[in-house]
């Protein structure tokens, strides 16, 4: 269709074990991207031109809404393209339910283009519509199409800020980049059935659970900023802003089990910096299924980190997930789950 100026409404549902995803513009000139300055997304919200700027806005039911407002007659001369991307993070954009795309011109409010994504089962980034000038360059046009995204320009590291994280035992080391934590049991310790977990709260109020169970991996270039990838949890310290506070946790499954036969060794690995690793050796005796290992909280410019190393006593009937939620004043909502 022949446009001028077009808003993109991109939305999708949300949940326990659903990949996260987005939607960005990327620029292109002579039919490549001139640099970072030429993706528009959530991070950088608008480009330097201002004809394009990125929003997102959460429904009453929980659906997640990206909207990309594109000025198309204000873009430089030079830009020939605008790829409208949506991208997933922590499983294909096809295990996402309710994908849709509206685009509607300036100031109308009758739908112009909707593109059923109900069709995508695979991959993790797709360009879903193209805005191109015509033949003669004098109009834009804008269509639905549905192509393998080309390669995103990777954003400078200095931005925003660097955090830093602060360890009571060793200071300071700097960001960006990532803070990696593992639990690895102790030579002749079994570490089967020994889950490494994460609760989170944003600093826009958003509170979870990162953990093996129900697939709950999170993400770390989209909320929660916080990943698990087998037994290893990572927090993207290039959003450390965005966090109020993390607590690292182990949760014991299967019966019989204790802490009293779990012993091993917490890592603590900044991406810039010293290991910041210790021992996990609980009292002897300590029937516990629920062990604090770190707070992590934001103070100002620093996130700091707090050694707990906390075996926590728990109530029969009681998850130990649920236990160091109820220790810690988190608040969730917990509901069964598998693995």
């Amino acid at each position: 269709m022949p446009t001028a100026e077009v808003r993109l409404e991109f939305g999708r549902g949300t949940g326990p074990g659903i990949p996260r995803a987005d939607m960005c513009a990327l620029l292109l000139a002579g039919g490549a991207p001139r640099g970072a300055g030429d993706l528009v997304d959530a991070d950088v919200p608008e480009h330097a031109s201002g004809a394009v700027t990125h929003a997102r806005s959460t429904a009453d039911d929980g659906t997640v809404v990206d909207t990309l407002a594109i000025s198309l007659a204000s873009l430089e001369r030079a830009v020939t393209t605008v790829l409208v991307v949506i991208r997933a993070e922590g499983g294909p954009l096809g295990r996402i339910p309710g994908l849709r795309l509206h685009a509607l011109p300036a100031g109308a409010h009758q739908e112009a283009v909707r593109l059923d994504c109900g069709g995508v089962t695979g991959g993790r980034m797709l360009v879903v519509g193209e805005c191109y000038r015509d033949a003669a360059g004098e109009r834009w046009r804008l269509r639905a199409v549905a192509l393998a995204a080309p390669l995103l320009p990777a954003k400078p590291r200095h931005e925003p800020p660097p955090p830093r994280v602060v360890l009571p035992a060793a200071g300071t080391c700097a960001g960006p980049g990532l803070l990696r934590i593992a639990f690895e049991a102790a030579d002749g310790a079994s570490g089967a059935g020994v889950d490494l977990c994460a609760l989170f709260e944003l600093a826009d109020g958003r509170t979870g659970v990162v953990q093996p169970l129900g697939g709950a991996a999170g993400a770390l270039r989209l909320p929660p900023y916080v990943r698990l990838d087998g037994d290893r949890l990572a927090v993207n310290l290039d959003h450390a802003e965005r966090f109020r506070r993390i607590l690292v946790f182990l949760a014991l499954r299967g019966p019989g089990r204790t802490f009293a036969d779990v012993r091993g060794i917490v890592t603590v690995r900044p991406e810039h910096g010293p290991a910041q690793d210790f021992g996990l050796e609980p009292p002897d005796g300590y029937e516990s299924t629920a062990c604090a290992l770190l707070l992590l909280t934001r103070e100002g410019d620093a996130l700091r980190v707090r050694r707990e190393a906390r075996y926590l006593a728990v109530r029969e009937g009681v998850s130990p997930q649920r236990t160091v939620d109820y220790a810690y004043g988190w608040g969730l909502a917990w509901t069964p789950a598998t693995y």
